[in-house]
């Protein structure tokens, strides 16, 4: 009997460890994915559990949660991630040893000493054994130590499946996680060296016209000599974006994707159509992300309505084409292509915009599907003029799009 009660006792401090272990990496994937976990949330959430049932999931959830998190804002990345990590069999037969989905990898610290010593390792300040980073330091240890037969559970990150989701399937509770991801795209491009030049105190060539003039109100001799350097070219976008009826489970996601496009690329001019046209570059500049969208809902009154891709084009040519239409602009059109106006007006205005624009891109959600084909009227009769035809249904393909615009 004393031989298997050691046995147990070694099972059982096994055991405490690999918990302490998979909480400090449950903390680093809270923090890849952008949730803020300090040390000392680390050390609460780990002396929190010996007021706990650990058998008990929600008990357990709620003891993680609680200590974790510093904002009520995270509960819905938090509740994703802790499915992910807490549900996978390497977590729970292996290093459970139970049968059941609620229990949670470790025994219960009440009814077991020796665990409950363990558990009380994290409590820097009611302990005199050891100290906190003493704890830390022996868990990094632990994950440094030879593979044992148990498998360590490699960290999962959101990243790539929230990216690969298409925005049709988002649910409601999500939709703050997309908010948060929309902020982190990398849209900063590069400016390109132009042909002209502009002065500047960093620049490698002399100005020998300025220097020279400069000089004249110094009875003409040069004393200070003035640079300069290629002044950037930047590619401007005009965006066009379909918010009729078709287009209604994907308005809103690329709408927010316009707004961080117009946070980042200067000069971004952006339009809303359906029916008819209305330019809202205004309604989303210097506004939160909400203020903006509840602007746009009072303002765009054919939003979900019909789609007459002919007549707002010409709507655009008419009244803003004499300005905004220039070689140095990118023409970017978002929808699905389905018209109901007049498809040789529609091919008349997108001759009009191959002539005037730089680039010509249209994204269009439909090409998700791998047997689709431009077969509308509306969307045969452009692509002839589109430069690059793209998808535009999940967060990975808008990425795509924001790579080529840096290579145009």
């Amino acid at each position: 009997m004393a031989v298997k009660r050691e046995l147990n006792e070694k099972d059982y401090q096994k055991r405490s460890q690999n918990l302490i272990k998979r909480i400090l990496l449950f903390a680093n994937l809270l923090r890849s994915n952008r949730v803020p976990v300090s040390m000392k949330n680390e050390l609460d959430a780990m002396a929190a559990l010996k007021y706990v049932n650990i058998e008990s999931r929600f008990e357990f959830y709620m003891a993680l949660r609680s200590t974790m998190l510093v904002s009520h804002k995270y509960f819905p990345i938090f509740d994703q991630l802790f499915d992910s990590f807490w549900k996978t069999e390497d977590n729970f037969p292996d290093t459970c040893g139970g049968d059941t989905e609620d229990q949670i990898c470790s025994p219960n610290p009440e009814t077991d000493p020796e665990n409950k010593n363990t558990a009380q390792k994290a409590e820097q300040n009611e302990t005199g054994d050891e100290t906190a980073g003493e704890i830390m330091k022996e868990a990094s240890e632990e994950e440094d130590s030879p593979p044992s037969e148990e498998t360590p559970l490699p960290t999962y990150s959101l990243s790539t499946p929230f990216r690969e989701k298409d925005f049709e399937d988002v649910r409601p509770e999500e939709l703050y996680i997309y908010d948060e991801l929309f902020k982190s795209l990398r849209i900063n491009i590069k400016e390109k060296k132009g042909r002209r030049f502009k002065s500047s105190s960093k620049g490698k060539i002399i100005d020998f016209q300025k220097s020279i003039r400069q000089s004249r109100q110094k009875g003409g001799e040069i004393i200070d000599i003035y640079k300069k350097e290629k002044k950037p070219k930047r590619s401007k976008l005009v965006l066009l974006a379909d918010v009729s009826g078709s287009m209604d489970i994907y308005s809103t996601f690329l709408i927010k994707f316009i707004y961080e496009l117009q946070k980042h690329l200067r000069d971004t001019e952006t339009f809303v159509f359906g029916a008819q046209l209305k330019r809202i570059t205004d309604l989303i500049n210097y506004r939160s992300i909400k203020v903006a969208l509840s602007l746009l809902s009072h303002n765009v009154l054919f939003w979900s309505g019909g789609t007459n891709l002919g007549g707002s084009f010409m709507q655009f040519n008419e009244t803003y084409g004499g300005k905004l239409r220039k070689k140095s602009r990118i023409l970017v059109i978002l929808s699905d292509g389905w018209d109901k106006g007049d498809i040789d007006l529609l091919k008349k205005q997108m001759s009009v915009f191959k002539k005037g624009f730089k680039k010509i891109i249209w994204l269009n959600p439909n090409l998700k599907y791998d047997n689709y084909e431009p077969l509308c009227m509306g969307m045969a009769a452009a692509m002839p003029y589109v430069d690059y035809f793209l998808p535009c249904h999940n967060l990975k393909t808008l990425e795509v799009f924001v790579e080529l615009i840096k290579k145009i």
